[in-house]
């Protein structure tokens, strides 16, 4: 005599499911995936897709040329040369090597992508002070700011990559590096205007920064209030 295992009712033996709950019978003494329809796959396997780099690249380089031949042919038929296409030019190179090129050539090390950016953005500045030399600012400032920049951004990449380190360090160093850029551009910002080093508004940003940047990496240092840390903030 067998009974149901989820409401208890008396089952026959020819029967296959609880005649109230219809609960399935399952014999012990049988063997239970016979007993049991095989089950069927919901989805049928499908290829992975792949991301088409080549294409992606093929409608970017489009869609940029057609801005592109456009400025040059209004650009022509007003002034009959070349001179403000030349900055459409100019930023589509920047926005190529900046959101494309790293798309089309991953892999490569952050540092080369960096590097790139900073001579083609440098070069872009270059140019528009070259057609309108109103005021020599490329030098003096738009260089520095620019150069400042890439070294920054490079820095922050070094220390995030540092497998050794932990995130509460990585974080130190990173707030220690943004305080001194804003320092540095604070002095050749100032200095471009006054031709005087000194700091004005870059205090108001630097000091906050530089406090929570010493914090930091000396509670890096402290092995039981990192494991404090880890344990209650799951950091």
């Amino acid at each position: 005599m067998s009974y149901c295992v989820h409401c208890g009712v008396e089952l026959d033996s020819s029967e296959k499911r609880c005649p109230l709950c219809r609960t399935p019978v399952i014999d012990p003494w049988q063997d239970q995936n016979a007993a049991l329809p095989s089950e069927k796959p919901l989805l049928s396997e499908q290829p992975e897709k792949t991301f088409n780099k080549r294409l992606f690249v093929l409608l970017v380089g489009l869609l940029l040329l057609i801005p592109l031949i456009t400025v040059v042919i209004v650009n022509l038929a007003t002034t009959h040369t070349l001179t403000w296409a030349l900055y459409v030019l100019g930023s589509e190179i920047c926005f190529w090597a900046i959101f494309v090129l790293p798309v089309s050539r991953s892999g490569k090390p952050p540092y080369l992508y960096i590097a790139v950016d900073t001579v083609v953005v440098t070069f872009l500045l270059c140019m528009i002070f070259l057609e309108n030399r109103a005021a020599d600012w490329f030098l003096p400032l738009a260089l520095p700011v620019t150069l400042l920049s890439g070294l920054a951004v490079s820095l922050l990449f070094v220390i995030w990559r540092s497998g050794k380190t932990g995130k509460i360090r990585k974080t130190g160093w990173s707030v220690w590096v943004i305080a001194c850029f804003l320092i540095a551009l604070d002095l050749t910002i100032t200095h471009y205007l006054r031709n005087a080093l000194a700091l004005t508004w870059s205090w108001y940003a630097a000091f906050p920064l530089l406090v929570i940047s010493i914090v930091l990496l000396a509670v890096s240092y402290n092995k039981r209030i990192c494991e404090w840390l880890r344990k209650n903030l799951f950091m």
